[in-house]
């Protein structure tokens, strides 16, 4: 192969690579110009589907990162012992929505009953044209005297 040949061809490289890494940014500034009322809805969607028992539909809201590591029955399970605290809330507040390359992270505060809130954290992946919950994180407990900041309407 002659020199001009192979310096053709390393430029080609480079712009397929270069064109790669702007598609690629195109792509995370699209993901994060997301409302985060879309976000929410996923997490809400995937609540309402467990308070009604419906773990099928919980479980089209989980990524498929987790669905190969969990079936079905295994997802309810977890469901059920592991979270089932959160399934009494009383009402579920949203706050912050931040975003790291495909990921989205929502902060979700569950109000119990007694007033106590558990905080969490909800990891979202986009996959194709959806976003997708990938996990959770629960955090401690908070007493019912603490507050969560902001304004309400």
């Amino acid at each position: 192969m002659s020199r001009a040949a192979k310096l053709c061809l390393l430029g080609v490289v480079f712009a397929l690579c270069g064109a790669a890494a702007l598609f690629q940014a195109l792509l995370e500034h699209r993901w994060r110009s997301t409302p985060p009322a879309e976000l929410y809805h996923v997490v809400s969607h995937q609540l309402a589907a467990f308070r009604a028992d419906d773990f099928s539909g919980a479980y089209r809201e989980a990524s498929m990162g987790f669905q190969e590591k969990f079936n079905l029955e295994a997802f309810a399970d977890l469901a059920r012992t592991d979270y089932p605290a959160l399934l009494r809330a009383t009402r579920v507040e949203f706050g912050q929505t931040r975003f790291h390359g495909r990921n989205a992270f929502v902060s979700a505060y569950f109000v119990m009953p007694e007033g106590d809130i558990i905080p969490c954290v909800y990891n979202l992946v986009r996959e194709d044209d959806a976003w997708k919950i990938d996990s959770v994180r629960v955090l401690p407990r908070w007493p019912s005297s603490r507050r969560l900041g902001g304004v309400r309407a």
